[in-house]
């Protein structure tokens, strides 16, 4: 009796050892080293102790040596994505290259049995979109989109009023957003015809659209905020100010929602002055933001300044982001930005890409279920 509860001892003794001791860190593969891998980077750095980064990936092998001298611990270094696949030292892989490619890359990664966090968009059509959902079901690997704006401070805070009920059930939410044109420092693909080297996000064929590349953020929180499928939509816009590219600098978006909410949504990179503005309107409230300032009016009183609750964290957008992903990944929990929550924004920018092109009305009709 007494060697049976010694042996019980010895063993609860271990398992508390074992739980005791910190996780092990996840070894992370980063494909692309552009300029928003610089954001990811910085983010990782800072998680240092629960993550590592093992393997870096890119077509210009002097930058990926620059930044593979600036790491705590030197990481296998590739130019072509597959071998960085192929690494047994690479848990979990981060995909930051051009939208085109994203499709390839995550399934290829997912295949290869590891977890992902993908850069938004999710993919640059539907089709394709789904066909990553599917594999990430069939792996049952831990997939992140990185549509990492949720976390920053004020859109977590407008989440969390929305949610709290403070407005009560959202009505009709009126978002713009005007910016300046996108850096020139961008990656140029070269045109297999001709040659010619154009920015990646002035193409459709290699970035979508600028409601997938840029826009798709805000459709995240407007999906977020009203949690009901897109039921209709129609759209407007063109290329009116810039010259040699074909994705839109101006768009206009009307979105019909099945619980019966509307979006009115507007964007332009022509006008970095002009700001922008989102309004959410419920039957019992409305909450305002101007830049980052948060006005709040409920029951027909004035708008008041609100205050931001105590709890928001100091990290940046990216730290939280993967912080949660790695949790995720121990817990084998799927991602609160899974491909299925990046769908529907991303149906809002592909219906606009229809409507715009061909000229109609977009239902859910289009986008057939998985």
């Amino acid at each position: 009796m007494d060697n049976a509860l010694s042996r019980r001892a010895v063993v609860a003794a271990g398992l508390a050892s074992l739980q005791a001791q910190p996780p092990e860190p996840v070894k992370v593969g980063i494909i692309g080293i552009g300029l928003r891998s610089r954001a990811h980077l910085s983010a990782l750095k800072k998680l240092a102790a629960g993550s590592k980064i093992t393997a870096l990936c890119d077509l210009e092998s002097e930058r990926m040596a620059k930044v593979n001298q600036e790491l705590p611990a030197k990481a296998e270094m590739y130019t072509d994505y597959r071998e960085l696949l192929r690494d047994r030292n690479v848990g979990a892989v981060v995909i930051v290259t051009p939208g085109y490619l994203h499709h390839e890359m995550a399934l290829a990664a997912l295949r290869a049995g590891k977890d992902v966090v993908l850069e938004k968009p999710l993919a640059l059509n539907y089709r394709e979109a789904l066909d990553i959902i599917r594999e990430t079901r069939r792996t049952g690997r831990i997939v992140c989109v990185g549509m990492q704006r949720r976390y920053t401070r004020t859109d977590m805070e407008v989440q969390r009023i929305v949610d709290s009920g403070a407005i009560g059930p959202v009505r009709y939410i009126n978002y713009e957003e005007y910016r300046n044109d996108w850096n020139p420092q961008s990656w140029k693909y070269t045109d297999p015809a001709t040659g010619q080297k154009t920015s990646w996000r002035f193409l459709k064929k290699t970035s979508g659209s600028s409601e997938l590349e840029f826009s798709i953020h805000s459709l995240a929180m407007a999906c977020g905020l009203v949690k009901s499928p897109m039921a209709r939509l129609a759209a407007s816009g063109g290329v009116v100010h810039y010259t040699g590219r074909d994705t839109r600098d101006l768009s206009s978006i009307l979105v019909d929602f099945a619980s019966g909410a509307r979006l009115n949504y507007s964007f332009s990179c022509f006008s970095p002055r002009a700001g922008g503005k989102l309004l959410v309107i419920g039957d019992t409230g409305v909450l305002r933001r101007d830049g980052g300032k948060l006005t709040l009016s409920t029951a027909g009183k004035p708008l008041e300044p609100v205050k931001f609750s105590d709890d928001a964290s100091e990290d940046g957008a990216e730290v939280q982001l993967y912080k949660e992903f790695f949790e995720n990944v121990r817990l084998r929990k799927p991602s609160p930005l899974s491909p299925e929550a990046a769908l529907e924004p991303a149906k809002i920018a592909y219906g606009a890409e229809i409507s715009i092109s061909e000229n109609r009305i977009v239902t859910a009709k289009d986008f057939p279920a998985l």
